[in-house]
């Protein structure tokens, strides 16, 4: 079954910078201890999601209600190998494909929302601990009414020493979030996402335009940020969502 891949928009005013160590791979080489400013869900205000200061990093609620998550007969849906880039909503009001996140679906864990709601098996032990970020900052959202229709929580595949395609955080020479312009595409996808930008709504892709994508932020990428190791948090108070 063909795998479904898509652009996500997220607001800029939901995200922002804080500093970390990371692993992070620049010019073919592995840093271990990588310095410097990522962009994220903004910290200490809702749910983040994408959630990357874990292994493995967690998505589960922003636009997934818009995105085929389920098996239809002759249907591409969200896999294990599925594709997701997570792109500013403002830029691309200005014709730029501005990514923060490339998120290869490693794997799936459905949630069990037939009666009452409940966490994925694999992480029921999070359910109302305190001491848990993963329950903190992630997953107890939808238990106070945000999201509750969550259905699947999408595990990234990170990088290990000999995989050829991982999750990371596009960074360009300047440390800044890789950018193309939408003149960059073949007009077919230039339309195809020009089409959604107004009500930045999810842009499902073909293999074919997400091959395009991933040859174009290969071609800016300097630095690829790998795994979070610690981080500075920098709480914000501006109440934002995806």
């Amino acid at each position: 079954m063909n795998k479904a891949h898509y652009i996500i928009f997220h607001p800029d005013h939901g995200r922002q910078q804080t500093p970390v160590q990371a692993i992070a791979m620049a010019q073919g080489q592995v840093l271990k201890n990588w310095g410097g400013n990522i962009y994220v869900d903004r910290i200490g205000i809702g749910n983040e999601d994408p959630f990357v200061f874990n292994d493995p990093w967690l998505y589960s609620y922003c636009h997934a209600s818009q995105l085929r998550r389920n098996f239809r007969q002759n249907n591409n849906y969200l896999q294990v190998g599925s594709k997701i880039f997570f792109v500013s909503g403002q830029q691309a009001d200005k014709g730029f494909l501005t990514i923060d996140t490339v998120f290869l679906i490693g794997g799936v864990q459905p949630w069990d929302n037939k009666s009452t709601l409940q966490l994925p098996v694999k992480y029921q032990h999070h359910f109302q601990d305190n001491m848990s970020i993963l329950w903190r900052r992630h997953f107890r959202f939808p238990f106070h009414g945000n999201h509750d229709t969550v259905s699947h929580t999408y595990e990234a595949e990170l990088w290990q020493k000999n995989k050829t395609d991982f999750s990371f955080l596009p960074l360009d020479e300047n440390n800044e979030r890789v950018s193309i312009p939408f003149d960059k595409f073949s007009n077919d996808l230039l339309n195809k996402i020009a089409g959604k930008v107004k009500g930045k709504y999810p842009v499902l892709l073909s293999d074919k335009e997400l091959n395009i994508i991933t040859t174009q932020i290969e071609k800016q990428v300097a630095t690829k940020i790998l795994k979070i190791i610690t981080s500075k948090l920098v709480l914000t108070s501006k109440k934002a969502r995806c």
